[in-house]
């Protein structure tokens, strides 16, 4: 499986849903959300999927699907974590963030074109 490709990411916490829009490129990772979230990164192959370094930066005053807002400074954070191989089939993939526990289910929307 190429992951070079568009992603949604559908977010489930305990304090709401949200939606991520992904690119998966040659080892980067670059994407944005509805509330101006961005999310700049990296992923490298690892025995059973991918390694996975994530900048997040939140705008000020931005309700997160963790249940909390963010304050006037807003927040940045990096996480790093792994995708199974088959992170397309499965149900989600749990995330350990700063502000709590994220499931993202990771759906491959097209391929890219190189």
């Amino acid at each position: 499986m190429s992951i070079n490709g568009f992603y949604a990411a559908y977010l489930t916490g305990s304090g709401g849903q949200g939606f991520v829009m992904l690119v998966f490129r040659n080892g980067q990772i670059v994407g944005v959300d509805a509330s101006g979230v961005k999310y700049d990164g990296s992923y490298s192959e690892v025995g059973t999927g991918f390694a996975v370094r994530l900048k997040v930066s939140i705008p000020p005053n931005t309700f997160l699907v963790q249940g909390i807002k963010t304050g006037l400074q807003g927040d940045n954070s990096e996480l790093e974590f792994q995708l199974p191989i088959d992170f397309v089939s499965q149900p989600f993939v749990r995330v350990n963030a700063k502000h709590g526990p994220v499931n993202a289910k990771l759906v491959k929307l097209r391929e890219l074109d190189d």
